[in-house]
């Protein structure tokens, strides 16, 4: 017989998209925050850091934070492959 088994994880995420997005960052993770810009005033990188342990994320991808704490970075189709999109509406029901 074959099991299939469900995530019952849940992870809230946040797409960092450009500089507007890291007060929302910030406000998920708990973490300090740097960015890098490149010579000619690009956006390239948000760097998360929390002590010793730092993240990189690259604008277009998400940052996320698990049941149990966790923060990291990956792109959309890592969490559309692991987790069930739900909105703020069905939360609330």
């Amino acid at each position: 017989m074959i099991r299939i088994f469900q995530s019952k994880d849940r992870v809230e995420a946040f797409e960092f998209k450009d500089l507007s997005s890291i007060h929302t960052i910030i406000l998920l993770t708990g973490m300090g925050v740097s960015v890098n810009f490149s010579p000619e005033g690009v956006l390239r990188s948000l760097t998360l850091k929390d002590g010793a342990h730092e993240l990189v994320a690259i604008p277009g991808q998400f940052v996320y934070k698990n049941d149990t704490g966790t923060v990291g970075i990956c792109n959309y189709e890592h969490l559309a492959e692991r987790y069930e999109e739900i909105t703020e509406s069905e939360i609330a029901e």
